[in-house]
């Protein structure tokens, strides 16, 4: 039997700036979405939904949670944005904290972060 959930070794953050001067950022991995006013407080809401997302999904055994790709118009603008040298960091991976009741020697894993920024605001 195959295994059901993808192993999220790293994640990819794509940041789009917006006219209104706010910024988009966007979890590629679990299409997640938030924005702010700055890119670092964007950061800061992504870093928190997504961590929230992840220990939910493993503490109630939703691992259907844990496969939700981006629609690819946006992997490919980071993938672009990436290739063009417009990228963000290093970042800190992201701590998480694992529940007892997946089989882990440890309790707390990481996950590393690559982030880069879209040159121009993307239609939704």
């Amino acid at each position: 039997m195959a295994n059901p959930v993808r192993t999220l070794r790293e994640l990819h953050y794509l940041y789009i700036p917006k006219p209104s001067g706010r910024t988009v950022a966007h979890c590629l991995d679990l299409d997640i979405v938030t924005a702010a006013n700055d890119i670092d407080e964007a950061e800061k809401r992504l870093d928190l939904l997504v961590t929230i997302h992840i220990e939910a999904a493993l503490a109630v055994g939703n691992y259907a949670a844990l496969n939700m790709d981006a629609p690819p118009k946006y992997w490919k603008a980071f993938n672009d944005a990436f290739r063009n040298g417009r990228t963000r960091g290093p970042k800190n991976p992201l701590q998480i904290r694992v529940p007892e009741v997946v089989p882990m020697d440890q309790r707390l894993s990481s996950i590393d972060i690559l982030a880069a920024t879209a040159e121009t605001a993307m239609a939704a």
